[in-house]
């Protein structure tokens, strides 16, 4: 895989940085088909709205390093993405990356990574990761409560090593995500599954046009291993008590 970073300035006082970082990525069979079998896509030369999301990741811990805060405690809460037209196997992307400006949260602060994938100078993919750095946070803000469920359409098992497989093709190698003694450090009785993981088995089981967008609130970990539930009806989507979720079809045109 081809991979140019332009390096970013280290980051000072009390905002994320500026700069925009760039990679250019191929997108190649082995990869793709290895994302493909953890994340339940069959096989195909049309690749998963949520694949791009990986490419960036080496930009999302660059522009981290040069935050103004320590990383840990950084959680991933929500994930928007606007698909354009449908990637293909083999084409080249330039991926562009930026972080936005914080905003007030009840347990901390919230900024969000931005990523967008070019082909030939054509916009091609957008996404938009929520992050939250918890500490510090406005208790006075509303809460946001939960969207209605849409009915169970099927179980899902998911296994222990979940999060060893995912971080194999993603390079999120979060411990929390790997080893049960990691996680309870960070409060979790076990190992949790990524979110990204989680919208990405939620997507492969969704039938979608060449361009939508799809957007999804991480709720509450999935512990591994556990047995989940999946509902999804009127382009509403949930893994119950976890992740809520929702398509809009005419989000990419």
């Amino acid at each position: 895989m081809l991979t140019t970073l332009r390096a970013a300035l280290p980051g000072r006082g009390d905002a994320m940085p500026a700069n925009t970082l760039t990679r250019a990525a191929t997108i190649e069979a082995d990869h793709l088909g290895r994302y493909a079998h953890v994340c339940g896509f069959p096989l195909s030369n049309r690749v998963p709205a949520t694949f791009p999301h990986v490419l960036a990741h080496p930009l999302f811990l660059e522009l981290l390093a040069s935050s103004p805060f320590s990383a840990v405690g950084v959680v991933h809460v929500g994930n928007r993405i606007v698909q354009h037209r449908p990637l293909e196997l083999g084409e080249e992307l330039e991926l562009r990356v930026s972080a936005g400006p914080f905003a007030a949260h009840r347990r901390g602060r919230t900024f969000d990574f931005v990523s967008q994938a070019y082909v030939d100078g054509e916009l091609v993919w957008e996404g938009f990761s929520t992050m939250l750095k918890r500490g510090g946070g406005d208790d006075t803000l509303p809460r946001e409560e939960p969207a209605p469920e849409p009915p169970v359409t099927a179980h899902w098992r998911v296994a222990d090593d979940t999060g060893r497989r995912y971080a194999a093709v993603s390079g999120d190698h979060n411990p929390i995500h790997l080893h049960g003694l990691a996680a309870k450090a960070f409060g979790f009785p076990r190992a949790i599954a990524h979110g990204m993981w989680t919208k990405a088995r939620c997507l492969a089981a969704l039938r979608v046009p060449d361009a939508f967008e799809i957007d999804v609130k991480f709720r509450k970990p999935v512990l591994l291993p556990s047995s989940v539930t999946f509902g999804e009806a009127d382009g509403v989507f949930a893994v119950h008590g976890h992740l809520e979720g929702s398509v809009n079809v005419n989000g990419g045109t």
